[in-house]
């Protein structure tokens, strides 16, 4: 049984696809399950991620129903101890894994611990360094009651504490920071200071096409994170 278990949900998601694939391919750690959920795409994310023979992949076809719907499809056939995130439009470096998962398990009182990250643009071109969350547990507390406190593509993630909160919910397009308010109200949370992602930029990301969705969304999500990180 693998140690990680990578979950990737794509839709539509061609133009990065395959950057994003070899990208956790090329890890230094070995051990783990690849699981490509497929969206519903109507363009060519599946051919791209047949294409690849490595066993450790597996392709879970669906019918569309959003990044939550899938995410939490995916947690229901997992089976590594931890879930590693990944997007279909940005790059893993190679030692991602590695430090991510010697940091849980050195550190068993924590349920989830992201990164920082380099930002790309759609030509895969630096931009710059993305300084920030806070690193420290009780920093990322009270960051996270006006801020995401993690980069959601950097983490990784305890199966049994995430389980334990209850998985992803629908909270339009921010359905990690509202799922972060709830595991940090039961367990600690880490950034580690450097850079282990690549993120890019681009015009066809969530963040940029639904950004007053998730302002009005975070209104409400900060509220719940007063009350579950504060009373």
């Amino acid at each position: 049984m693998p140690k990680i278990s990578v979950i990737m949900p794509v839709y539509n998601g061609e133009k990065f696809l395959k950057d994003a694939i070899e990208g956790v391919l090329n890890q230094t750690y070995k051990d783990f399950e690849f699981l490509i959920l497929d969206d519903g795409s109507t363009d060519n994310s599946s051919k791209i991620a047949e294409s690849f023979s490595d066993p450790r992949i597996k392709i879970v076809k669906l019918n569309h129903g959003g990044i939550v719907k899938a995410l939490n499809e995916g947690l229901k056939i997992m089976s590594g101890e931890y879930i590693v995130r990944v997007d279909a439009d940005d790059i893993s470096l190679p030692e991602r894994f590695e430090k991510l998962l010697d940091y849980m398990e050195k550190n068993q009182d924590v349920a989830v611990c992201g990164s920082r990250a380099i930002s790309i643009n759609e030509k895969g071109e630096y931009i710059g360094e993305m300084n920030y969350p806070e690193i420290e547990s009780e920093k990322i507390k009270k960051y996270a009651l006006l801020h995401n406190p993690f980069i959601h593509p950097s983490v990784i993630i305890c199966k049994e504490a995430l389980a334990e909160v209850g998985n992803y919910r629908d909270f339009k397009h921010i359905e990690d920071y509202e799922l972060w308010t709830r595991v940090l109200a039961k367990f600690k949370g880490h950034n580690l200071p450097e850079p282990l992602l690549k993120y890019r930029i681009h015009q066809n990301q969530i963040t940029k096409k639904e950004n007053l969705t998730m302002r009005f969304y975070g209104i409400f999500v900060r509220i719940l994170a007063i009350w579950r990180l504060v009373f």
